[in-house]
């Protein structure tokens, strides 16, 4: 797990492997099919949204912590969810916020988590978790 040495220095971002890259776009062209997704490119990584909300973050090129992962937001985290979560064997360990060992604690880190994704087989379980951060997406009430 690489942690940040310096106040101010970013997480090296990882190749993405070839694998990895395929299932990201097959995942890419499901999303695009939901109704409200849009999805647009940011530091070698697809964003998706729904509607306005960010809920995942698909491997282009470049890729956080796991060079083998997807990344998922989960803008609110019912205990049922986070139950789950804890449960499946292919999240990584910890937030990114947790992962980014930051002092200050709170930022939307904490909402993000690492999907690994070591087979085709993990597809499936992938569009599940998607599903679900999607559903979890709203906007903040104003």
């Amino acid at each position: 797990m690489e942690r940040v040495e310096e106040k101010g220095k970013r997480v090296r971002m990882k190749a993405v492997s070839e694998p990895a890259r395929g299932w990201a776009e097959a995942l890419k062209l499901e999303l695009e099919a939901w109704p409200g997704v849009t999805t647009k490119s940011a530091f070698g990584m697809t964003m998706v949204y729904r509607k306005a909300v960010v809920f995942a973050a698909l491997p282009r090129t470049r890729a956080l912590f796991e060079e083998d992962a997807i990344l998922l937001k989960f803008n609110r985290q019912p205990r049922t969810v986070a139950a789950r979560i804890a449960a499946e064997p292919r999240f990584a360990a910890g937030t990114m916020e947790q992962r980014r060992d930051h002092k200050k604690s709170g930022g939307q880190g904490r909402h993000w988590r690492i999907f690994l994704m070591r087979d085709v087989l993990d597809l499936h379980a992938a569009i599940q978790w998607l599903a679900e951060a999607y559903r979890l997406a709203t906007p903040p009430k104003s």
